[in-house]
């Protein structure tokens, strides 16, 4: 008896997506190249392999008990074809991206961390700038990718894939009820790269702060030194304990919504990499933005 080692991947593929047609998606096949396959697996064994009825397959006995000898050998055929990629594309491989922390979020890091482990043997750097920095960097060829606003003020061109949206607001402390009664409250927190998503001549009376990490500016606002412009997946937990306030009620402070997506140089491929990384992002269930509404209570 010879088994063809195709028939048996077709024949696992089935079972595991629960038909002929997902199963053929997800080899990226033709559904009659699968059914063909598996038939032509079952008169080679000499036993149906499932049952049959209208548009349903089930597993016959036979067919539970080949799947469960066949599943361990195409799972370690799986990884071989998945190492050998690897090896063939990450030898002295570094991939550059580049993040705006306003987009920073816990799925974007999170996706990282996949990262890793779908690519082990490849060299990652990761940059966080403001996005008109990052499009500079993509001009300049100093990284691959980017996740940021790529609408920022800019003569150049990319290519944009938008994914999700993030929130910002402004924020201060709950004990600075009063903007008049607190002098404090003159004083503007902004990640440096964020004016140009605000109308500054609305706070051009304001002590301007400009800085380069948005802890420092979370922790600045929960001491009461100013008011802050924040992403909303960084002040929900903040919120939540009761030590910052958004700011509803003030002609001069209002949220903005940052368009997050990825970009890159125009006229370039994109990427096994990148690919890889807008189907993570994309496939990722906790994108839900936080509306205002809820922030404020």
């Amino acid at each position: 008896m010879k088994l063809h080692f195709e028939n048996i991947v077709s024949f696992i593929a089935v079972v595991e997506e629960g038909s002929f047609s997902s199963a053929a998606r997800k080899l990226g096949k033709s559904q009659s190249t699968v059914s063909t396959a598996v038939q032509n697996l079952e008169s080679d064994l000499g036993f149906n392999l499932f049952n049959r009825q209208y548009s349903k397959v089930w597993l016959t006995e036979k067919g539970e008990r080949l799947f469960q000898l066949s599943l361990p050998i195409v799972s370690k055929y799986r990884e071989l074809v998945t190492i050998a990629k690897q090896m063939n594309i990450s030898d002295q491989i570094v991939y550059r991206v580049g993040i705006d922390p306003l987009v920073f979020n816990k799925n974007v890091r999170n996706t990282l961390l996949a990262f890793s482990e779908e690519f082990p043997n490849v060299d990652l750097l990761v940059v966080t700038k403001p996005s008109f920095v990052l499009g500079n960097y993509i001009n300049e060829g100093k990284i691959d990718l980017a996740l940021g606003n790529p609408y920022h003020k800019t003569n150049n061109d990319f290519n944009i894939e938008e994914l999700f949206h993030v929130n910002c607001w402004w924020v201060a402390h709950k004990d600075l009820a009063s903007f008049k009664a607190h002098a404090s409250l003159k004083r503007v927190l902004l990640m440096d790269g964020c004016e140009e998503l605000l109308n500054l001549s609305n706070i051009a009376s304001y002590n301007l702060w400009r800085l380069d990490d948005l802890e420092t500016i979370i922790d600045l606002c929960n001491a009461q030194k100013g008011i802050a412009f924040l992403p909303g997946f960084l002040i929900e937990s903040n919120v939540k304990e009761n030590k910052l306030k958004v700011i509803t009620d003030h002609p001069d402070f209002f949220g903005k919504r940052v368009i997050a997506s990825l970009f890159w140089q125009l006229h370039s491929d994109f990427s096994l990499f990148n690919q890889w990384i807008k189907k993570e992002l994309q496939t990722s269930v906790s994108y839900k933005q936080t509306f205002i509404a809820d922030l404020a209570q």
